[in-house]
């Protein structure tokens, strides 16, 4: 019997999780809430210490963005990123992030390598402020919320694309990965603002034995800003990019 398989690019290949080809794809009317904040630069060296990443700054953006009209699965996104560097490519690298659906987490992972874990994730806007949620089994481990009633503020131009992340293949038969590829994404071309506020903003962080958010409590909060826009992941810019394989 000869089986067609339609789609392989992951698993189950008889029910994938993930379309495929993922990209293209878009989201009309994404909303995003970011805050920019300081943290000792110590703690910053001690997770890019096991990556390939080097230190760039001390100002980390922390987001949520909801992708509830992605035309490829509606979904939220979470994440707290840093300014890193490769050779002579200069970025963001993903400390943290998580989704409240599979397909996200498999998508981003399997494909890029972001850091994905799953949480439940809210973003509310009201006529006067902005409240996003990130929370895994009960307790809430990120909360922001911006002033939508604020003043605006300069903020810093630090660099957060192209997006570098370290995707890892683990060893199928023992310790050890494969490979490692260090992947540079940027979908940021392609974006159409439509709205962008700048602000005062309120940032809460807690953990767990798996989500040492505790390590950023002592941040010191720039500002932040509240995003509309259409979102879109092109043929030309959707796809990620290797810039080296690491064995």
């Amino acid at each position: 019997m000869t089986v067609n398989v339609k789609s392989g690019s992951n698993v189950p290949v008889q029910s994938p999780l993930i379309p495929d080809p993922f990209v293209p794809y878009q989201c009309r009317d994404n909303r995003t809430v970011t805050a920019f904040a300081r943290v000792e630069e110590e703690i910053i060296q001690k997770y890019l210490e096991p990556t390939p990443f080097e230190y760039v700054d001390n100002i980390i953006a922390i987001t949520i963005s909801d992708f509830g009209n992605c035309d490829k699965g509606s979904f939220l996104d979470c994440a707290i990123v840093v300014p890193a560097r490769y050779k002579d490519v200069v970025g963001g690298h993903y400390l943290f992030e998580y989704e409240n659906e599979d397909f996200a987490i498999a998508a981003g992972r399997e494909l890029w390598g972001y850091p994905k874990k799953y949480a439940e994730l809210f973003l509310e806007e009201r006529e006067d402020k902005v409240i996003a949620k990130a929370i895994k089994k009960g307790k809430e481990i990120l909360t922001l919320e911006f002033d939508r009633k604020s003043e605006e503020i300069e903020l810093p131009g630090v660099e957060f694309t192209p997006h570098l992340n370290l995707q890892t293949v683990p060893h199928p038969e023992g310790k050890g990965v494969i490979y490692q590829n260090v992947i540079a994404r940027d979908t940021t071309p392609d974006f159409e603002t439509k709205y962008e506020q700048s602000g005062s903003i309120k940032v809460k962080l807690g953990g767990d034995s798996t989500t040492p958010l505790e390590d950023f409590a002592s941040i010191e909060v720039i500002g932040g800003t509240y995003k509309k826009g259409d979102y879109y992941a092109t043929e030309k810019n959707g796809w990620g990019r290797i810039i080296d394989r690491l064995k």
